[in-house]
């Protein structure tokens, strides 16, 4: 019990930092598997000057006065104690509550919740008996599986299906008439917070195939495993766990080979469903900082509703479905934080959306009024499902983020709507399946006109899908692991909605291969142009293998894109391209249709030309650097742009606009959690 106790005490007391390449640079040996991503780590920080209050999980009392001698134990009391100008400081442990906040600050006067300085609060919405006495807490199933093992306790509440106060996409379960297999049992490992898969039926926890042999409904007898992870029996209210390893030919590192046991191990587990684990509901001028999130369901990990001046900084969340929601909110900022996902080394596309959670990371709903004035910056998104539902708001800016392994839809900013204006910038966004992603929700939702400069304005950003995401599960045995690396789309949709309006200008795109189809601009003067506009100026599209091509198909006449100064280049096969590979399309009827919409017409301003970088390797997991070499055919190339689209390096970019992210002399900065990252990946270069 002991050595259980102490692996707890660990996990929530002695938190270190983990390196870029996710290995730690203390302690290298883990019980499980080594983590994904850096793991939290305290902040250190001067005490605030105004009225401070303490709560203290650990050795705290209610009845106490809060203060640092005498502090609070539970969250639930000492947020409500609060007044404009406090700040309350969790010492470093684990509240095992969910939150939720009803006190509000003024402009003057906000009040603060914040880790003690050097120390780390976690507030988990899980069980905790699973982290503090797993020797305790399983026992092996008789007639189970091999290596299936059961709760001691039951949890006959998990099953109460509240309803969900908003919309969540991808919770597919009432639509299909399957609410009985929602998976309401989620957790991680607690000593490398990498996640257990949420399973949706015991034929797939108990099964050895980790084939995809059929379609989705093809193996309900066979199963599935999906790797390490927890099913909710409702008949008996108990939760069921089996740590098997993951065999599967080709996931190399990326296998599950750790401890088999629960009994030996630490488990953040929560079970449930429609219970936010911190709400910030109807409050002004909050303030959270240095905070760990973990404990979620099938619910928001932080839901942000009918709030104003609310800010999230340096927080480290681990799952929720979504992690974030903001709905009906205006000024409300998230900072250097980091959001963690439920997608495992091992889990890919078809193991969540059809045998687990299909979780969104982040969704703004549209309940009133409208969201106003979002920020989402110096953020880092990693390891889920999809990513961001964006569509409902007024000047969100998304910006200086680093966005990674997404093993299905990316950024949602449809459809379109007549006023809404999203701002993404200076970010670096690597593996999605779709990178660019719209639904159709309903038919009528959009707008036939909109107001002017509205829309999505996308700039001045990277996007590189070169390392691809686990998308298909093999049929056979793939020892090569190709599977793990499919680059997938950067513009599609479901169900053909109408687009937002997108002005896409100084961006920089790579990939290996082409695109689905090998769609002109990777999709962007193709995909979903009806009833919209759209502007893609000045970017490069760079692929390690063919240039990319100048397909334009499915229009009977010419849709209303305006388009120009990009320049495409394929490393493998520009060298030895011969003639001009726009002719065919300058001789089409659908150019001269063009000019109606663009007067130069498409492609006549764009370059298929080397840029020159500074260096490109075909390896990806190398590091790059992207800066424009002099002599590149980019330098002074781009189109002129209206001043009233926004760039923050316009004044930078002297003479004619270069082509790119990044004006030649422009040095990479920082994105992420303290700007640690490079734009270009790996460590930011340190002044």
């Amino acid at each position: 019990m002991k050595h259980f106790l102490l692996l707890s005490l660990l996990f929530l007391g002695a938190v270190y930092w983990v390196g870029a390449a996710g290995v730690p640079h203390a302690k290298t040996h883990f019980a499980t598997h080594p983590p994904m991503r850096p793991l939290p780590q305290p902040i250190q920080s001067a005490l605030a000057t105004g009225p401070k209050l303490f709560v203290d999980a650990a050795r705290g009392r209610d009845g106490n006065a809060g203060t640092e001698k005498a502090p609070w134990k539970s969250l639930a009391h000492a947020t409500r104690q609060l007044k404009p100008g406090d700040t309350l400081y969790l010492r470093g442990g684990t509240f095992y509550e969910k939150v939720a906040l009803t006190r509000s600050g003024t402009t003057n006067a906000p009040i603060t919740i914040a880790s003690f300085p050097g120390e780390l609060a976690v507030i988990d919405g899980g069980l905790r008996e699973f982290a503090e006495s797993p020797a305790t807490s399983w026992e092996p199933l008789k007639g189970g599986a091999e290596g299936e093992f059961v709760s001691t306790q039951t949890y006959p509440h998990a099953d109460d299906r509240k309803v969900p106060k908003q919309f969540l996409p991808a919770s597919w379960e009432p639509m299909w008439g399957i609410e009985e297999e929602r998976p309401i049992a989620l957790g991680h490992f607690a000593d490398s917070l990498v996640p257990l898969h949420g399973y949706r039926l015991a034929v797939d926890l108990r099964s050895t195939n980790e084939l995809w042999t059929g379609g989705k409904n093809a193996m309900r007898d066979t199963g599935f495993y999906c790797g390490p992870g927890l099913w909710f029996n409702r008949e008996t209210g108990r939760i069921h766990i089996r740590l098997a390893p993951t065999l599967l030919a080709g996931l190399g590192e990326r296998a599950y080979r750790g401890v088999s046991d629960p009994r030996k191990l630490p488990l953040v587990i929560a079970v449930g469903f429609g219970d936010d684990v911190l709400r910030v509901s109807g409050v002004k001028h909050v303030r959270l900082s240095g905070l760990a999130l973990r404990g979620a369901t099938g619910s928001p990990m932080i839901h942000v509703y009918g709030s104003q001046n609310i800010e999230l900084d340096h927080l480290c969340v681990h799952g929720g479905f979504p992690a974030l929601l903001v709905n009906a909110s205006q000024k409300v900022r998230v900072t250097h934080s980091a959001f963690r996902g439920l997608a495992a080394p091992w889990s890919g596309r078809a193991h969540m959306k059809y045998r687990g959670t299909a979780s969104y990371q982040i969704v703004l709903q549209n309940q009133q009024p409208t969201n106003e004035d979002i920020e989402l910056a110096w953020c880092e998104f990693t390891d889920d499902h999809d990513f961001a539902f964006l569509r409902h708001a007024k000047n969100l800016q998304f910006h200086h983020n680093y966005v990674d392994n997404f093993n299905d839809d990316g950024l949602e900013c449809g459809p379109k709507l007549r006023g809404h204006t999203i701002f993404i910038h200076q970010n670096r966004i690597g593996a999605c399946l779709g990178v660019l992603q719209q639904h159709e929700l309903e038919k009528d939702e959009s707008p036939l006109d909109h107001a002017p400069l509205s829309g999505v304005y996308i700039f001045r950003n990277l996007f590189d899908q070169r390392a691809g995401v686990y998308y298909h599960v093999p049929a056979q045995p793939e020892p090569s692991g190709a599977f793990l690396r499919n680059e997938g789309h950067l513009a599609s949709d479901h169900g053909s909605p109408i687009w937002p309006v997108m002005r896409v200008y100084h961006n920089t795109f790579l990939r290996h291969e082409p695109v689905y189809r090998d769609y002109f601009l990777f999709g962007l003067g193709a995909a979903g142009l009806r009833h919209n506009e759209r502007d893609v100026f000045n970017n490069i599209f760079a692929q390690t293998g063919p240039v990319p091509g100048t397909v334009i198909i499915g229009m009977k006449e010419a849709e209303n894109l305006r388009e120009g100064g990009n320049l495409l280049w394929g490393a493998r096969d520009g060298p030895t391209l011969k003639g001009d590979p726009f002719a065919k399309f300058r001789a089409a009827p659908l150019f001269a249709e063009s000019r109606k919409r663009y007067a130069a017409g498409w492609t006549t301003h764009d370059l298929v030309a080397n840029p020159k970088f500074m260096s490109l390797p075909a390896d990806e997991s190398r590091p790059a650097d992207l800066r424009l070499q002099p002599g590149s055919r980019a330098i002074n190339a781009g189109q002129s742009l209206p001043t009233e689209w926004p760039d923050p390096l316009r004044a930078s970019d002297k003479d004619a606009p270069d082509i790119g992210a990044l004006p030649l002399g422009v040095n990479p900065w920082g994105i992420g959690v303290d700007g640690r990252l490079s734009i270009f990946g790996g460590a930011a270069a340190r002044k």
